[in-house]
């Protein structure tokens, strides 16, 4: 018996490793195998491969090269870049009581849980509203700001449910604030499931730090980048040695970043094309399965304020975990929430968020296409899924 073909539509959580990337990488996984960090020959060729990398993903987002860290994710992006501040200010002499960080309840893991244990410090910690579609509600925001904020924290778009913040009309927010209490806000925007779809030139996105999961754009595991402005200093959250100017000590993944840099650049050569195609594979497939399943509900924003590869929908009542399974069996491989937030069953508390439904909630998959997704694929996955939601419904 032939094996279903399988049809990946989990770009959120992985994407496969580009072939160029791999090919730039290769070189350093063999023969130059050298430590950065060593004075001879094999470390000066290892040394001159990081730095090259860290040149190129500069020019991509345009910034200087020493305002580029690499780290080992998004997650880790995503720590350094709340901790770094927090601790910077804190070794500058304000007390953690001073401070007050700004973030929404529909973050990745990487920020909502960073930002309890900053409240475990002392630092207080407000939560911006979010509307029914999971964007920021920037008049709550003006009202939350204040001389004691130091940092907004949110997801450039949604990794659940693709929604796209609204980040100059924040940021806009952020800088009259500014000026109003005379004091420095930083803005920090997790950028991870943005290269394929979205800009990350820097002053187009409006951050002072803003992370990069180069995994999440046919790039190796394992490699991140923070990248900030200069008006921001940072400390170090982990210690050891002085690499990446002492804030990411380590051996650096010398193989990982150089393809990372092919990869990231690749992403952002055609990001508009794709986005292009893709979104609108992406509305004809939401117009097909709301016509096929009359009890399922989008989750999330319309159109260009969603991301092109995303799908999230909520089938009240539906097993969506043992639908997952279904799926899989029959070559699917599909999610029900952000990888991060974890395996097994439970709510999804984006969609508990912005729909106040516990049962919407306990009932989502994510579809995240990829560049080659196509409608016929979606044709008969909503075919499959029909199915197996009218049998459920029948027993």
């Amino acid at each position: 018996m032939n094996k279903p073909e399988r049809i990946y539509l989990d770009y959120a959580a992985a994407t496969p490793l580009s072939p160029s990337a791999f090919s730039a990488m290769e070189p350093y996984l063999k023969g130059d195998f050298g430590n950065p960090s060593a004075i001879h020959a094999e470390g000066v060729t290892a040394r001159l491969a990081v730095e090259e990398a860290r040149a190129v993903i500069a020019g991509s987002v345009q910034v200087r090269p020493e305002f580029v860290t690499f780290t080992s994710g998004g997650t880790e992006g995503n720590n350094l870049a709340l901790f770094g501040v927090v601790e910077s200010l804190a070794l500058a002499g304000r007390p953690y009581a001073q401070m007050e960080v700004i973030t929404t309840k529909i973050e990745h893991p990487s920020i909502s849980v960073a930002v309890v244990k900053l409240q475990r410090m002392g630092v207080k910690v407000k939560y911006v509203s979010v509307d029914e579609a999971g964007k920021m509600k920037v008049d709550n925001l003006k009202e939350l700001l204040s001389e004691k904020t130091v940092l907004v924290s949110c997801a450039y778009a949604n990794s659940e449910i693709g929604t796209i913040q609204p980040l100059h009309a924040i940021k806009k927010k952020m800088l009259e604030a500014e000026k109003e209490f005379t004091t420095e806000i930083y803005l920090h925007v997790d950028g991870a499931q943005a290269p394929l779809w979205l800009t990350c030139q820097f002053g187009a996105v409006g951050a002072d730090l803003f992370t990069l999961d180069f995994a999440k754009c046919h790039g190796p595991k394992g490699t991140g980048a923070l990248i900030r402005s200069r008006r921001v200093n940072i400390c170090a959250s982990v210690y050891g040695g002085g690499q990446e100017s002492g804030l990411r000590p380590g051996t650096e993944n010398v193989s990982g970043v150089v393809g990372a840099a092919v990869a990231f650049s690749e992403a952002q050569a055609a990001w508009k094309e794709r986005t292009e195609t893709v979104s609108q594979i992406r509305d004809g497939a939401i117009k097909l399965l709301q016509s096929t399943i009359p009890s399922l509900l989008v989750n999330g924003a319309q159109g260009s304020d969603r991301l092109a590869n995303n799908i999230n929908i909520s089938i009240p009542g539906l097993d969506t975990e043992f639908a997952a399974v279904v799926l899989d069996s029959k070559g699917f491989a599909v999610s029900t929430k952000s990888a991060c937030a974890g395996a097994g069953g439970g709510e999804s508390a984006v969609v508990k968020e912005i729909s106040g439904d516990s049962v919407r909630a306990l009932a989502t998959l994510r579809f995240s296409l990829g560049p080659d997704t196509t409608i016929d694929q979606l044709e008969k996955l909503t075919q499959i899924l029909s199915q197996h939601t009218t049998k459920m419904k029948n027993i």
